[in-house]
């Protein structure tokens, strides 16, 4: 099935992979370069405390491995890791790929809205440009 018709593939995000306990999913806002998120899926967790010890070990090793795809895939200089919860209670991991040219290197991903020096516009990207970021993180994700 395409990434794009893909049932977990809505206006934020495209389904990229299942893992053992969590999905891999690109977001569509690509101002990083592979910005992904990963979310729990065997229930509505809001806070990683709450899992068991198995969930919590499964959950972490889906990061690592959805980490070690993107790193292959991508090659970016530093990695950013995130689990907020504000606006989604939901339990996910923002894994964010950062690169020496990226408009926030060295400072949070997140904006500034009092300084306009730091405002950045969301990035879309054509439709077979997702697709090819898709089928490169996924050919880099260990069975």
């Amino acid at each position: 099935m395409d990434a794009l018709s893909h049932p977990r593939t809505n206006d934020d995000v495209i389904f990229i992979a299942q893992l053992s306990i969590s999905t891999l999913l690109l977001f569509r806002d690509q101002r990083f370069r592979g910005y992904s998120i990963l979310s729990f899926d065997p229930w509505d967790a809001t806070s990683i405390e709450m899992l068991s010890d198995t969930e919590y070990a499964q959950f972490c090793d889906d990061l690592r491995r959805a980490s070690r795809a993107l790193r292959s895939a991508l090659n970016p200089d530093h990695m950013n890791y995130e689990l907020l919860g504000n606006s989604n209670p939901h339990l996910h991991w923002h894994i964010i790929p950062r690169y020496k040219t990226d408009p926030r290197w060295g400072r949070p991903i997140w904006e500034d809205y009092g300084r306009n020096e730091f405002t950045i516009r969301r990035h879309s990207l054509p439709d077979d440009a997702y697709r090819a970021l898709v089928t490169q993180i996924r050919d880099h994700l260990p069975a």
